[in-house]
């Protein structure tokens, strides 16, 4: 007795409506008599087959290519030899492992998804377990509980927990737990997510992300909220609100950034509004409407505000220029620097600056520095050799009042 309740031989179509056993398709069309072919037992598949309609089965097998025409429900589809599924309307399993290509038509709905090489799904999708060895791409929104993909990933809005990418990931909106991409990431609208780790370069429209690491280049233009930011490369965001910011290379940040922690930038940093944090390093250049460090503000380049820069303790570098106000508990101004007004409690000028004017509760002022307008102190003046004044040091009992 054969193994098989029907046998559709190579070249054939059959009418079929129920099998009580299984099912060959060997190179076959099946077309159903009624609304679907239900088959209670296996359907296996040699070599390319075909049905041209609904099909219900207990489990798919065999290591041919089949296409269903309608849509496709069942327990367990296990696939081998490099065989591809296509399914024209819903594909509903438990299980699912596709060795080469699946592509679905319509809505997806598989507890667990495994596909060797593209997965195209162009409904919205519900798996609890996706692991794509290729590409992955869904038109609509998919749902998962864990994402697996080797190569791209692009999906219209991604619901999950976890996501890890090998190549690059494309959506519009993501809801996640953890992402993990070893190259690029694109998500051209909104962004929720807890743990963000990208090996090149990061795109987001907005939103909010916990802890971000992206070793190349991070973009968002609208306004975004994390807990940590560390960027290997260039940092641009619209407005941010955060913990700490580091960044190796550039920071560019078109309105207002603020920070309950530390500001550490490698290279430069310019903000179209106002700075602020618990602490502010910049190791090249500083532009910013104003910055205002709770803690130390250091810049090793230059330093250039509209409204002023402010620390409890603030250091220059050698040779830099500073455009605007300076206000700080303790301000050290390295050799060679030109600023304008500085207003301190503790003030330092190494050899060979220029400033404009000083106003400070004590000061030493080194050797060839140049004052082009008023020194101002309550406490204690202490000048060194060559020193240009336009005017003599005026001991007061009040300092004018800072800008900021």
């Amino acid at each position: 007795m054969s193994e098989f309740e029907e046998k559709v031989e190579r070249g054939r179509t059959a009418s079929l409506s129920e099998v009580n056993g299984d099912l060959l398709l060997d190179g076959a069309t099946v077309t159903p008599t009624g609304r679907e072919v239900v088959v209670h037992g296996r359907l296996v598949v040699r070599n390319r087959s075909v049905v041209k309609g609904n099909l219900r089965v207990d489990e798919l097998r065999g290591d041919g290519d089949l296409r269903v025409e309608g849509n496709l429900e069942a327990e367990e589809i296990r696939l081998g030899d490099g065989a591809s599924l296509e399914v024209s309307g819903n594909l509903k399993a438990s299980d699912a492992d596709v060795p080469n290509a699946l592509r679905v038509g319509g809505l997806t709905t598989i507890n667990d998804m495994r596909v060797g090489g593209t997965a195209i799904l162009t409904g919205d999708a519900r798996v609890d377990d996706v692991k794509v060895g290729g590409t992955l791409k869904t038109e609509g929104n998919l749902q998962a509980d864990d994402v697996r993909v080797g190569g791209a990933l692009e999906v219209k809005r991604l619901m999950c927990d976890d996501v890890k990418v090998g190549g690059s990931l494309k959506a519009v909106e993501v809801e996640a737990d953890d992402v993990d991409v070893g190259g690029t990431v694109e998500i051209s609208g909104e962004a929720k997510i807890d743990d963000f780790q990208v090996g090149g370069t990061a795109s987001i429209g907005k939103g909010v992300v916990g802890n971000v690491h992206v070793g190349g280049t991070m973009k968002s233009d609208g306004e975004i909220a994390f807990e940590g930011m560390d960027v290997g490369g260039v940092l641009k965001i619209g407005t941010g609100k955060g913990e700490k910011i580091t960044v190796g290379g550039v920071l560019e940040v078109s309105n207002d950034l603020t920070l309950t922690d530390d500001l550490s930038v490698g290279g430069r940093a310019k903000v179209g509004g106002t700075v602020k944090a618990e602490s502010l390093t910049v190791g090249g250049e500083l532009e910013a409407s104003a910055a205002v460090a709770k803690d130390r503000l250091s810049v090793g380049g230059s330093l250039s505000t509209s409204k002023g820069s402010k620390g409890q303790t603030v250091e220059i570098g050698r040779e830099a220029r500073v455009r605007g106000p300076i206000v700080g508990e303790t301000v050290r101004v390295r050799d060679d620097t030109e600023a304008e007004d500085i207003y301190a409690g503790d003030l330092w000028l190494d050899q060979g600056c220029s400033v404009r004017n000083v106003y400070v509760h004590r000061a030493e002022i080194g050797r060839g520095c140049s004052i082009s307008g008023h020194i101002r102190y309550m406490e204690d003046i202490r000048l060194g050799k060559d020193v240009n004044l336009a005017s003599q040091p005026e001991r007061v009992s009040e300092l004018p009042s800072p800008p900021l």
